[in-house]
This record gives structure tokens, C-alpha cells and sequence, in this order.
């Protein structure tokens, strides 16, 4: 079972959210309380750590934001410039489809003199979209022209290659024309009979306004076009190299036997605009989840620390406190003491059952630091309360804290931090206190009682001690368990094992305290088989501090036969 004197706890904050000083009784007179070097070094690290966890807890999401969103903006950038390039290459091809027809009108014509032919090409020029020129090459001259008429021109010179023409229809942007040297054009050739040909003259501005108009500069780098054989036509931003700037979009089709392609290079301020677009978008609701995560990581982490931590962590943090539940005296008809009774709320998550943390303490060694601060809250509340001399304060002990070398020092600096309250200190321990470490926790407590402290037997019949202990261990009090007062009925007949345990407490001269006395049937039971008092809610709740000492000074001093008439006040 665990220690009775820690039982049954919630907490509430003392006034101003901090406990009172006491320069007589503070962790620094409790050994146990202050942390070593070492292991303040640990609970830095350990908090380091839980600040790191959180930390990348809440940076995560703002990562995987900010990695996706560029991702996404990359994706819309590559998605827009394929589409552009689609739509300029398609319009490519139709431009280059109506010249090919327009060359294509004049094959079976190629072979007729110049004179007869040139006002015809004139004239389809004029009424061709987009065909700057319509010429008849003969070899490796020129044979016609619609702007030059018959000239004698290498066709080299107007081809901007080696003279001799591509074999079968054929695609090439040239650099310049004898008629407009300063200008890229794109010649679409038609194989004629014999060693003739028709060539289509298309402006390239025709093509340089398609490329501004589908794919801005101010969204590329770069836009290359290549139709056929021969250069390219470029359009370019900036002064980077093309090398720097990643291919957004690579379009190929293929025209008859020639190759149209496009590449649009991508530009940085484009991508980051998106970016940034994206990122607006989205990151307040990262930062609501980032901020949540970390809340709930924080929670996890406050959850899964060791029980030892968790309880240090309360103490430190001040989430302890006591409340007290009064003693009746039969006698004398008034509150006669108070068992005080350690509680826990977790800021958050609410109060913690004392059956959940106390027998943890014990188990990690945490007990003792508890209870020494147990001593620490009660020294503090007392100084306000306005009890009579010999008014009985029972505090639990633990068996770890009764055999070991921290009771004495801790009692005695506890009694001499309340010395001026007059208030006797009842120590309460468990059967099982008895028999563990029985000669040490023996010696202890005839110490204690030789300077004034009183020791009751907290929940005596419900754990295995052998009677003849009760001859050798020092007690002033056994305290009755409530499971033993329940089997008390309304028709006031005889409870067996409870008289039994009366009988043996009067034999040994011990007085007796019944605990969860909750009706009249009872209180009268226990009245008349001598029990000296009681304990329980037909006489008063367990209550604050505060509470306990405004309750005192209206209910508790005044003298009542009937435990339930002060309960009603």
C-alpha cells in the first residue's frame, strides 16, 4: 500500500502562485533536494534535448513546406513552358505548312524562264501570309527571285551554306539574305524537277513575335528555336551563360523530314516568384500546424518522462500542495488535529490520483525528496493557521524515510520551523513500516517520541502484521481503516473484527481513530465502544490550507456532541 501520510492529493497554487519563503526549512537544508553537479548537468542535457525535439518538431513542417512549395513552383514552371513550347512549335509548323504550300505552288512552274515567273512570285509573296520572298534556285545560282527578279547570285551566298542544296523538301534558318542582311530568315525548300527547287523566304520576326508573345523573357532566360539544319534563333535576358539556367521545356516535332525543336531556359526571378506565391499561400497554416505539433510533442515528451523526472519536475515547478482533513474529538466534542494529505494536479492534464504517484515515488527512490517536501508545504500553511496549543497534525511516512538516516534531521528541523505554533506532530505509518527494517525504524521512533512526537498505526487490520509487533513497536494512536467502519449497519448490531481490533487497542492503551466515518450509525457505534476520534465526512471534508483555517476558526474550535452539526456549518 502506499504511505498513507502522502494520501489522497490535488493541487492548487498558494496565493501569488509562490510558496511562502522560510529561511529556517528550505530545500537547501534537505540534502536530498539538492541536485548535484552532475545531475543538474543531466537535466540541462535532458532539457537541451526536449527543447531540440520540440524545436525540430516545429521546424519540420516549415521544411517540408518550404522543400515541397519549391518543388511545386518547379513543377508549375516546367508545366507552363511545356505548354508555351508546344503552342510555338505548333505554330511554327503552321507557319512553315502555309510557306511549303506556297513553294509547292510553284514546282511545276520552276523550269519556266524568269520573265514569265517573276511577277507569278511577286504576286503569291503579296498574297502569302507570313513569305517575305518566293525564289527558284537552279543548281548552284539563283534563277528567280520575286524581290531580285533574275539576278546572278550564288546560291551559296543565299542559302549561307556550301552551294550545294539539300537533297528532297528541306527546313534551315540562315542568318541573313542577299535582300536583308541584318535579319535571321527561315527557308522552307522544295525539291523542283530536274536540279531546281523552290525556297520560301520566312522573316524571322514573324517567329521572334511568337516567342515573345507565348514565351516571355521575362519568364525565360533563353528561348532557342531550331527548324531544320542551319543556326538557330535565339532570344536571351541577361547576361548569364545558358549553361547556369536549367532546360524548362524541350519540344520536338517533326515536319516531313525535318526537325522543328525548342528549349526554353528558365529563369530564377520567374521560379522564385512562384515560389514565393506558393509559400504565401500555404505557410500560415504550416506555422498553425508547426505550432500545434510542437505543443503535442511537448505533451508526449511531459508524458513519457520517467516517473522519478516527472515528480521532481512538480516539485521544482511547485505543483504540489496539501490539504488537510480534520479530527473530531469524542471528548471533547471539537476538532482536535488534522491528517495532512499530499496532492498533485498536472498543469494541463489535471489531478493525479495519489494511489498512481506515491507508489511510483516509491518505487524510484523519490519518496524521501517527497516527503521532505511534504514537510515544507505543511511548515508553510501552519504559520497561518490560528489552532489551539496540543492541536494533532498527522503527517505519513514512508518505511524508506522511517529506517533511513534522513528522519531524525528531517522531523526535528520540521518541529523546530513550528515550534511557535505549539502543534503536535503525529507520525503515521503503515504495518508494512513495521516490518521493514523493524530494529532501525524502531530506534528511530523512540528517538522522536522522547522529544514530544506522538505514532499512530494508519490503516491497522489491512496489512500482514504479527501482533507481537505491536508490543515491541512504539505507538500512541492506531487509526482504525475505513473498510472496518463500513461494516457497522444502521441496526448498530455487533461488527465482530471491528470490536476486536477496539478491544485490542484499549488493551495495549493505545488511543483509537476511526477513518471514513460517514454516518451517524457509525459515529455513535464508535462512541460507545470508546473510540477517542474520528475521521471522515459526516464530520469534514479534506481541504486547503486556506480553507481549512477559515473552516477552523467558524466550525472547528466550537464544541458540538454531533460531528454532523459542524458539518453543516
Amino acid at each position: 500500500m502506499p504511505s498513507p501520510a502522502l494520501k489522497g492529493c490535488r493541487w492548487r497554487p498558494p496565493p501569488g502562485g509562490r510558496e511562502a519563503h522560510l529561511p529556517e526549512f528550505d530545500s537547501r537544508a534537505s540534502p536530498k533536494l539538492q541536485p548535484s553537479a552532475q545531475s543538474s548537468a543531466r537535466r540541462i542535457w535532458a532539457r537541451a534535448s526536449q527543447v531540440g525535439v520540440m524545436v525540430f518538431a516545429a521546424a519540420l513542417p516549415v521544411l517540408l513546406c518550404v522543400a515541397f512549395t519549391r518543388y511545386e513552383a518547379a513543377r508549375l514552371v516546367r508545366s507552363e513552358a511545356e505548354l508555351a513550347s508546344n503552342f510555338v512549335v505548333n505554330q511554327v509548323m503552321a507557319i512553315v505548312g502555309r510557306a511549303r504550300d506556297a513553294a509547292q505552288g510553284f514546282v511545276p512552274r520552276a523550269a519556266e524562264p524568269c520573265s514569265k515567273l517573276a511577277a507569278a512570285l511577286t504576286l503569291g509573296t503579296a498574297t502569302q501570309p507570313y513569305i517575305r520572298t518566293l525564289n527558284i534556285v537552279d543548281g548552284d545560282r539563283l534563277a528567280c527571285s520575286s524581290a531580285l527578279g533574275q539576278q546572278s547570285i550564288a546560291a551559296h551566298v543565299f542559302t549561307a551554306g556550301d552551294g550545294r542544296m539539300p537533297r528532297g523538301d528541306w527546313l534551315a534558318i540562315v542568318p541573313r539574305t542577299p535582300m536583308v542582311t541584318d535579319r535571321p530568315a527561315l527557308l522552307v525548300g522544295v525539291r523542283a524537277p530536274g536540279a531546281r527547287a523552290v525556297i520560301a523566304v520566312v522573316d524571322s520576326q514573324y517567329l521572334l513575335d511568337l516567342l515573345h508573345a507565348a514565351a516571355p523573357l521575362s519568364a525565360y532566360r533563353e528561348a532557342e528555336l531550331r527548324v531544320g539544319t542551319g543556326t538557330s534563333l535565339r532570344e536571351a535576358s541577361g547576361d548569364a551563360p545558358i549553361a547556369s539556367s536549367p532546360v524548362v521545356a524541350d519540344t520536338r516535332k517533326l515536319f516531313a523530314s525535318s526537325v522543328i525543336d525548342l528549349r526554353l531556359y528558365g529563369e530564377p526571378a520567374h521560379l522564385n516568384k512562384a515560389w514565393g506565391a506558393l509559400l504565401l499561400r500555404y505557410m500560415p497554416w504550416v506555422a498553425a500546424f508547426s505550432g500545434l505539433l510542437a505543443w503535442l510533442v511537448h505533451r508526449a515528451q511531459r508524458n513519457r518522462q520517467s516517473r522519478r523526472e516527472q515528480l521532481l519536475r512538480a516539485m521544482r515547478a511547485g505543483e504540489f500542495h496539501v490539504e488537510y482533513q480534520p479530527l473530531y474529538g469524542v471528548e471533547s466534542g471539537r476538532c482536535e488535529g488534522a491528517e495532512a494529505l499530499l496532492r498533485w494536479v498536472r498543469p494541463g492534464m489535471g489531478a493525479v490520483r495519489p494511489d498512481e504517484f506515491i507508489p511510483g515515488a516509491e518505487e524510484d527512490g523519490v519518496i524521501v525528496p517527497l516527503t521532505q517536501h511534504l514537510l515544507k508545504l505543511i511548515a508553510r500553511d501552519v504559520m497561518l493557521w490560528g489552532t489551539r496549543p496540543g492541536f494533532h497534525l498527522g503527517i505519513n511516512f514512508a518505511p524508506e524515510h522511517l529506517s533511513g538516516a534522513d528522519l531524525l534531521p528531517d522531523v526535528r528541523r520540521f518541529m523546530g520551523v513550528i515550534a511557535g505554533r505549539r502543534i503536535q506532530t503525529v507520525l503515521e505509518i503503515t504495518e508494512r513500516s513495521i516490518m521493514r527494517n523493524t530494529e532501525h525504524a524502531r530506534r528511530n521512533l523512540e528517538a522522536l517520541r522522547a522529544e514530544g512526537v506522538q505514532v499512530a498505526i494508519d490503516d491497522f487490520g489491512t496489512g500482514f502484521c504479527a501482533l507481537s509487533y505491536l508490543e515491541k513497536f512504539p505507538f500512541d494512536i492506531l487509526k482504525i481503516d475505513r473498510g472496518f467502519v463500513l461494516t457497522i449497519d444502521a441496526e448498530g448490531r455487533s461488527a465482530v473484527v471491528l470490536d476486536a481490533i477496539i478491544g485490542l487497542a484499549h488493551s495495549l492503551g493505545a488511543r483509537l481513530v476511526a477513518e471514513g466515518v460517514a454516518s451517524q450509525a457509525q459515529f455513535e457505534y464508535l462512541r460507545a465502544r470508546g473510540t477517542h476520534y474520528i475521521q471522515g465526512f459526516l464530520y469534514a471534508k479534506p481541504m486547503p490550507a486556506d480553507v481549512f483555517s477559515r473552516w477552523y476558526s467558524r466550525a472547528g474550535s466550537e464544541v458540538s456532541a454531533d460531528p454532523a452539526v459542524t458539518a453543516r456549518h
